[in-house]
């Protein structure tokens, strides 16, 4: 080490590497690709680029990521300086004296140097020969005016030789990449959550070396740098199975170091709402909230460095989201409990008001967060839709279908699920044998689905396009009736319906009356990727205004999971198909007319909100037909000339029917209609 601290010394005095240095390197975990840019610099100054944009959210470990390359900076003999937006007036000249101070010789900077931007640049430029500099600047989002003297400026006047790093919370954007020539010299270094690996070899250097501990802790934090160094200091014989009175502290910790971004008191109340959502849009939060939400306040939340875009509407990260929710429920409990009630409400009338006319599968995931078991939350939350595409199983792709049902057979796994509720703490655990998981595709004969209806089976595609799952989902009306009723899986419950109940299930193709769930399979069963999707297949039809019935394997898994959905099972309807012995019941969920406000209730009461809220004989008692209908594409978004369209109707007509609205509601316009239905102003 001495000859490190020699090199080092050739520069500063006061910079040297010690036993406490050298310790936290050893820390660094999951950031190798990072580290070994930097030493690719250090050696040949071949980094690609010259400036690097370092971001990430609060607490991934930007700041430590800095002082690592320090310290590798100064084992190579090369200068870095680094210098914190929160240290000093954002003016070029007082940012130039903080650089100065740092550089060899500063101690005796002083007010008397009458140009310090020019002898900055001087010095630099006189040692950038002789070794490699680096000029780091944490929490960059934070320089507010000076980012354009630098970036217009600054940088232009160095040697190209430094290496110039700008760390924030936000990658560099708008001038900065409207620029081609500064563009093409800005390396984006993103920062992302330590893998399960990566987190376990962290805390094994923090001397956690007991795997369910170590597992519990990844559980809560994800991976999040922060959270896991925080949580790795709960006291080691605290039980990880319940929430241990330390942890809170660390949560509170967390949320604090976000919560700096959100100094505003009203947009610290529309980031705790946020919090309660799964999924955060302008509208959602007006009606959960209350109140008006103004753009400009919308835009500083969807801008917070805790919030990401996703494929409906913003997100907040998990850890911020849990750790504000904790915080929000232990303050406020009952204030907690309007907004979660709120928003159920909000997403149950959705439902109901818009299942006649389009899928509403987006809105039922959300109420099921609201709503749902532990496990269904705890992969609700985790999950973004894209990773796998279901496609139509016809003619010309069966023997893609046929080849996955065989692989499926020669390779059939467990089924073992297990996890927690990262906001209950409430775990949950299935397995279900090998043998067992080939039920669900045993006498499966996919050709026949197919010629019967082009509609029932679908492929389960992965974004490479290998077929890794499927699903038989077969629309019942006239034409397929013939051959379900005498199908050994369905024709047990349709045998069980009234004559009248039969004549209601023939409908003309292309319409349905519902659906028949033979089977929904894919590859890998312990991969919880494909057990949501399993799950969103189910949500777009579940309160689609049809007869919804299934008879899975006689297996409690399947039972469970169908209760879980809000299915029931058909009294006195079991066959014995599977196996030949055991006796299988079959599941019905059946939303048609009044019938879907009922299944709305039974969750809503699962929820634990209150029964006696009177939601669904709300404002558009006195309305028409009609006239719901029109509400419910307003409330979607829809002009009148696409109302009209959609309704086949002209658009004269349905100004018509806005104005009779609006008359029965005493209402002025769009904004108050909306409000109305779905703020939900009796809540609370």
């Amino acid at each position: 080490m001495s000859n490190d601290m020699d090199k080092s010394a050739a520069w500063d005095g006061r910079e040297s590497i010690n036993e406490i240095d050298n310790r936290e390197d050893q820390y660094i975990t999951g950031r190798s690709e990072q580290l070994a840019l930097f030493r690719r610099y250090l050696s040949d100054g071949e980094s690609g680029k010259s400036i690097w944009s370092l971001y990430g959210t609060a607490g991934i470990g930007k700041s430590y990521l800095l002082d690592s390359f320090r310290r590798q900076a100064v084992r190579a003999g090369a200068i870095m300086l680094q210098v914190d937006s929160r240290d000093f007036n954002h003016k070029g000249d007082l940012f130039c004296r903080q650089l100065l101070r740092q550089l060899p010789g500063g101690t005796d900077v002083n007010t008397s140097i009458s140009n310090p931007v020019e002898a900055c640049l001087a010095r630099l430029g006189q040692l950038a020969a002789e070794t490699k500099i680096v000029l780091a600047l944490d929490t960059y989002e934070e320089m507010g005016d000076l980012d354009g003297w630098i970036r217009e400026r600054f940088i232009k006047w160095l040697p190209d030789s430094i290496l110039f790093i700008a760390a924030g919370r936000y990658r560099l954007k708008d001038k900065w990449i409207l620029s081609p020539a500064l563009r093409e010299r800005i390396y984006f270094m993103s920062l992302e959550h330590l893998t399960e690996p990566e987190s376990e070899a962290y805390l094994r250097t923090c001397g956690i070396a007991d795997k369910d501990r170590i597992d519990a802790v990844w559980r809560k934090t994800g991976g999040h740098p922060l959270a896991l160094s925080l949580a790795s200091v709960v006291r080691t014989n605290e039980d990880w199975t319940n929430p241990p009175g330390d942890e809170t502290e660390w949560f509170d910790h967390l949320a604090k170091a976000w919560l700096r971004e959100v100094p505003d008191a009203l947009l610290r109340k529309v980031v705790e709402t946020a919090a309660i959502l799964l999924h955060v849009n302008r509208e959602v939060l007006q009606a959960v909230m209350d109140r008006e939400i103004d753009e400009d306040t919308f835009e500083q939340l969807v801008s917070l460095s805790f919030v990401r875009k996703t494929e409906r509407g913003w997100m907040l990260h998990d850890l911020m989201r849990i750790a504000m929710r904790k915080q929000l429920e232990e303050r406020m409990p009952a204030y907690f409990e309007r907004l979660r009630g709120r928003a159920a409400f909000y997403y149950a009338t959705r439902i109901r008001d818009a299942a006649p006319y389009r899928s509403t599968e987006w809105e039922v995931r959300e109420l099921f967060y609201y709503t749902g078991i532990a496990m269904i939350r705890a992969l609700l939350q985790s999950y973004s839709r894209g990773r796998y595409t279901w496609e139509p199983l016809t003619p010309a792709n069966l023997c893609e279908g046929e080849a996955y049902l065989r692989r499926r057979l020669e390779a059939a796994t467990p089924l073992t699920l297990s996890g927690t509720d990262p906001e209950t703490d409430q775990r949950y655990y299935e397995f279900v044998s090998k043998d067992d998981m080939t039920m669900t595709i045993k006498h499966l004969n996919l050709r026949t689905w197919v010629e019967l209806d082009q509609q029932s089976a679908m492929l389960l595609r992965s974004a490479n396009g290998e077929a890794i799952g499927l699903a038989v989902v077969v629309p019942i009306h006239k034409a397929t009736l013939p051959y379900l009723n005498g199908d050994p899986f369905a024709s047990p419950y349709l045998r069980s319906l009234s004559p009248a109940e039969n004549r209601l299930l023939e409908v003309e193709p292309p319409g349905q009356a519902g659906w028949f769930i033979r089977t929904i399979d894919y590859a890998d069963w312990q991969n919880r990727d494909m057990v949501i999707e399993t799950m969103y297949l189910m949500f777009s039809h579940m309160c689609s205004d049809g007869l919804f019935f299934a008879s899975p394997p006689p297996m409690e898994f399947f039972r469970t999971a169908h209760l879980h959905l809000g299915f029931q099972p058909a009294t006195g309807v079991v066959h014995r198909q599977y196996d030949g012995k055991t006796p299988t019941p079959t599941f019905v969920l059946d939303t048609r007319g009044d019938k879907l406000e009922a299944f709305l209730r039974f969750l809503l009461k699962r929820g634990g909100y209150p029964d006696q809220l009177n939601l669904f004989g709300g404002p558009d008692a006195q309305l028409t037909e009609r006239e719901r209908e029109v509400v419910a594409l307003v409330l979607d978004g829809l002009t009148n000339g696409e109302i009209a369209k959609t309704l086949f109707v002209s658009e004269i007509t349905v100004k018509k029917h806005v104005s009779s609205i609006y008359g029965k509601l005493s209402l002025k316009g769009r904004g108050q209609l909306i409000k109305l239905f779905s703020g939900n102003p009796r809540i609370g």
